[in-house]
């Protein structure tokens, strides 16, 4: 009978499957290279913002001297509304030396942000290093080899 001898399809080949496309893979080296040169992209970016900071202080610093000056000029005018104007610019070149302040503190935070992602960067691209490397890291465990033991030694007791 026909069924006993098989059938056409089972001599026929198999299809064989499609071969898998390989995903091409950043290696561990090159991955913490992209982490260790955006970290350094950051600390740069963060010691910008230091400087925007010390020129935001040293702005502050300039405006509430000028405002000081202005107050005791002040009370050397004898007409109450000169004084009031005088007064008043320098209440305006108080805030804004405030505002300056403020601006410091925000870069300097921004900028110790700036640097904590940094190092967080380094830390996670070490890890890369590590496992590209194997792995472990050394010590007894790491490294292959045994521990030794006294018996193995040839110490007795």
């Amino acid at each position: 009978s026909a069924l006993a001898c098989g059938t056409d399809a089972e001599f026929a080949p198999r299809p064989r499957p499609k071969p898998v496309q390989q995903v091409q893979q950043v290696s561990f080296q090159q991955e913490a290279n992209t982490l260790f040169a955006r970290a350094t992209e950051l600390d740069s970016a963060a010691g910008t913002r230091d400087r925007n900071a010390a020129t935001f202080d040293n702005e502050a610093d300039i405006l509430s001297a000028r405002a000081r000056s202005l107050r005791n000029q002040a009370q050397l005018v004898s007409f109450s509304t000169d004084r009031e104007s005088i007064l008043d610019i320098a209440d305006e070149l108080v805030e804004r030396a405030q505002a300056n302040r403020s601006r410091a503190q925000s870069e300097r935070t921004r900028a110790a942000e700036m640097r904590a992602e940094a190092s967080a960067l380094r830390s996670r691209a070490t890890q890369l290093v590590r496992v590209g490397n194997g792995g472990g890291g050394g010590g007894w465990k790491g490294n292959g080899l045994r521990r030794p033991t006294a018996s193995s030694e040839g110490v007795t007791l």
